[in-house]
């Protein structure tokens, strides 16, 4: 069995840990996926069928969110979208992992504790003494450039992936990991990495913008329109056009979409309007006990997934100032405004469902708006609208029916948690 070391990217791992590609003729994916080029950073090139473990996907961490950046509706700031980004090869044109930092160290160990004066209560902070042992051994963490079918690219680092890439006399199993470490004594050249991932076959045309067009409905200039990815629960850019009643979602690399809406002051989501009256229980109960940041929790709406292993819950969260015996707690400390405010989401949460035990478990979440209250200020208005939840597809645009501003059937309303 040949072994070759090398390393994904997640810069902010704190374990050292290895990469191996593992040449098996007994691993073998039941669904090959496209052709792909693997290319080494010693020059080795393999060439086969590639594809992830069946069930998983990519997940791109963002650390400044590259150019997917909006601006807070409150605060008039730069804010970031969603940070980590999910997507399959279907997608992808090619992957470049680069280093981002590379050393030469050395086991090593304290042997001398933080002085601390008891009288004095202050402690000496200066590094305390080192003791190395052992041969040097190289370290190395890399960064991540994904370029998609669309044009678009996004830098960041990816979690550690395992991949399959079957060539024509066995199957390479590549555990791409998060941090690269050789073995002492090693160098940095005999550390072997993964520098490109480029896609032979023509994947998914993806563009690199959808129209999504509202029929009967218009929006004015203090109005907004809001998509969040299906499957990884990202809130993408989502812009009004000039002709009012069209929006374009951009950089969704072939993932379908939410929508929700903000026009004259009022939230409109996207949500089925028939609801599972038992389900509704479940998660409302799920809800109350889910300890969170928002302490003041609404359930708007619930919908089960087709395989019945997940559940999406809308929900209207903040978080309040709350008197208790030791004084009030809760609400942010706002430095501009001066005083305390108290955040406003409007979020979707995907729940695992354990449908045989009642169980759920919070998995993922995304948001489609947030806002800065003051604590006299009312919690906004939601409400649910068939129409933004099933969307038409008509060529390259996306149709929303009847407008969803002007009667849409109120949210089926939870206790407050």
């Amino acid at each position: 069995m040949q072994v070759i070391q090398l390393v994904c990217v997640f810069g902010f791992s704190v374990s050292a840990l290895l990469v191996s590609v593992l040449d098996t003729r007994s691993t073998s994916t039941e669904h090959p996926g496209p052709r792909a080029a693997v290319y080494f950073s010693d020059g080795k090139v393999l060439t086969g069928k590639i594809s992830l473990t069946p069930g998983r996907s990519f997940k791109l961490n963002i650390p400044k969110a590259g150019k997917l950046k909006t601006t807070d509706m409150v605060t008039g700031e730069d804010v970031q979208y969603g940070k980590v980004r999910r997507f399959g090869f279907e997608p992808v044109r090619e992957i470049r992992f680069y280093p981002e930092k590379e050393e030469m160290t050395r086991k090593w160990k304290f042997i001398e504790q933080t002085k601390y004066d008891e009288k004095t209560a202050k402690a000496d902070y200066t590094p305390a003494a080192k003791a190395y042992s052992g041969q040097p051994y190289p370290l190395r963490y890399l960064a991540a450039t994904v370029v998609f079918n669309s044009g678009e690219s996004l830098q960041g680092h990816l979690y550690t992936t395992t991949v399959y890439l079957e060539t024509e006399d066995k199957t390479h199993r590549l555990i791409l990991r998060s941090k690269q470490r050789g073995e002492e004594g090693t160098t940095l050249d005999e550390l072997v990495y993964v520098s490109r991932i480029k896609l032979l076959d023509e994947g998914i045309k993806v563009a690199p913008e959808v129209t999504v067009k509202f029929t009967n409905m218009r929006f004015g200039p203090k109005d907004a329109v809001q998509a969040v990815t299906k499957e990884s629960l990202t809130p993408i850019p989502t812009k009004v056009t000039d002709g009012s009643d069209t929006c374009v979602v951009e950089s969704a690399f072939g993932e379908k979409f939410y929508l929700a809406v903000r026009k004259d002051g009022k939230y409109i989501v996207g949500w089925p309007e028939k609801q599972d009256k038992e389900l509704f229980a479940l998660a409302q109960d799920h809800l109350r006990r889910q300890r969170d940041f928002y302490n003041d929790k609404e359930l708007l709406g619930v919908v089960a997934s087709e395989d019945g292993h997940e559940v999406l819950t809308l929900v209207n969260l903040r978080r309040k100032v709350a008197p208790t015996h030791f004084g009030a707690i809760g609400g942010e400390w706002d430095k501009k405004l001066g005083t305390v405010v108290e955040p406003w989401r409007l979020s979707i949460w995907r729940w695992k469902y354990d449908k045989a035990n009642r169980e759920l478990i919070l998995s993922s979440r995304g948001t489609f708006f947030r806002v800065i209250l003051l604590p006299k200020d009312p919690t906004p208005e939601v409400s649910i609208s068939e129409k933004l939840w099933r969307l038409q597809q008509k060529n390259d645009i996306v149709i929303v029916g009847e407008a969803a501003g002007q009667s849409p059937k109120k949210s089926v309303r939870g206790t407050k948690l």
